[in-house]
């Protein structure tokens, strides 16, 4: 099921991009890259939780 939604959202958004003029392999990259950045960033908060979590332990 999540495989088939995938597919038809990257489907339609290929679809969107040839009606835009836009290279559907350069939105994908800036798209992927974006979803790498919301990534680390959620796992940088997610250490630095933990890490004031140890600090006040160890205080």
């Amino acid at each position: 099921m999540i495989k088939l939604t995938k597919e038809n959202q990257n489907n339609r958004l290929k679809e969107l991009s040839e009606e835009k003029g836009i290279d559907f392999n350069s939105l994908k990259l800036l798209i992927d890259s974006v979803k790498t950045k919301k990534l680390f960033k959620r796992n940088n908060y997610h250490f630095q939780k933990i890490n004031d979590t140890i600090e006040k332990a160890t205080k």
